[in-house]
């Protein structure tokens, strides 16, 4: 009743799209309707909207993804959603909800496997971050052509590493919406509490930081007793690489990992 009477330039200057409202509150009823009435699937929110939420999602299908819907992400990925538009992919969030379905449908649908987060910057591509505490994950997204590459290229080589930068276990937290920091649910839209900092503040200082290598990131107290698997699996798909002092340092530090000295082989050798 209320499509034919709608206008669609008024829907546009709201700065948000009902397929927002119908991918946030999991209605797959009227998503498929506003589909059908061909709403654009790619409209995304306003600026002023967006940072109400602190990972600056614009996309419907982000709210889809977000909230584990399988059927309202495939639905609009045929509709023609672009997964590479958001601040933070939508591939990241189904990593971190580790549903392969999800990662599949995405990937399908041309969602970048190499995606890197430009707030929180890497060396290496946030995928194998995402997806580093479960090895089948980070085997799946490695079958599929992730790059590992970057994973093994380090400034100091051999040589002695300065400290590691102790906001590196930052990249840890979950960037979906149920861990959003200063963000409180008023009225079925998330609004900042008074003081929180706004994400385009953080974007602002984002811009000014270093990238944070793969070495320096597997030395977070969190990740570090990780590191030996990790990098046995990545080792699996990487051409002639050379393991920086650090990687070897977290190689040698438990007896367990020395079957990843000897497959390592020529990898594990580095020039004095």
């Amino acid at each position: 009743m209320l499509l034919p009477v709608t206008s669609r330039t008024r829907v546009r200057r709201s700065g948000i799209s009902p397929l927002h409202l119908a991918a946030e509150r999991n209605h797959d009823d009227v998503l498929e309707a506003l589909l059908d009435a061909r709403f654009d699937v790619n409209t995304p929110l306003a600026p002023e909207r967006a940072r109400l939420y602190e990972d600056r999602r614009s996309s419907a299908l982000y709210f889809a993804v977000v909230n584990n819907n399988v059927y309202a992400t495939e639905l609009l990925l045929e509709h023609g959603a672009d997964p590479n538009r958001d601040v933070i992919s939508p591939l990241l969030v189904a990593i971190r909800h580790g549903c392969l379905r999800t990662m599949q449908l995405l990937l399908d649908h041309g969602a970048n496997i190499d995606a890197y987060i430009a707030t929180h910057p890497t060396a290496f591509p946030a995928t194998i971050m995402f997806a580093m505490k479960c090895l089948s994950l980070l085997k799946f997204l490695m079958d599929l052509g992730c790059d590992g590459e970057p994973c093994f290229s380090c400034l100091y080589g051999n040589g002695p590493h300065p400290p590691a930068p102790q906001s590196s276990s930052r990249f840890n937290d979950q960037p979906a919406a149920d861990k959003e920091p200063g963000v409180v649910q008023v009225g079925g839209v998330r609004r900042r509490r008074r003081g929180a900092r706004l994400g385009g503040v953080a974007r602002g200082r984002a811009r000014g930081r270093r990238r944070v290598r793969f070495c320096e990131f597997v030395s977070a107290p969190e990740v570090s007793r990780w590191a030996g698997p990790i990098i046995d699996v990545l080792l699996d798909y990487v051409g002639n690489v050379q393991l920086c002092s650090r990687l070897k340092e977290h190689i040698d530090s438990f007896e367990d990992w020395a079957v990843i000295k000897e497959k390592a082989g020529s990898h594990f050798s580095l020039p004095d």
